[in-house]
């Protein structure tokens, strides 16, 4: 399944209260049986990161819409290397 990285600002996300409530539960990171937002980091200088697995990514980019996001960037992966496990998303 391809994926994508996205950088960008979410006003208030800084704050752990409204960081927990944008994503803990399942409906606000689970967009469809096929597209699931994986992983979101709150960085240091403000920005944030998030990482989706879905068939494109028009519904990556609706949930950064819908959630207030100013996208600075999105990236296709190509690889990842977690763990010592090697993917080429390309392939999978």
């Amino acid at each position: 399944m391809p994926r994508w990285i996205a950088v960008g600002r979410a006003e208030g996300w800084d704050d752990l209260g409204r960081f927990t409530k944008e994503l803990k539960g399942t409906a606000q990171w689970r967009v469809d049986p096929k597209t699931t937002i994986t992983t979101v980091y709150a960085l240091g200088d403000g920005r944030m990161l998030a990482e989706c697995h879905a068939p494109s990514q028009a519904e990556f980019d609706e949930w950064l819409k819908n959630r207030g996001w100013k996208v600075e960037s999105i990236t296709p992966i190509r690889y990842v290397a977690k763990a010592g496990d090697i993917w080429d998303v390309r392939k999978s």
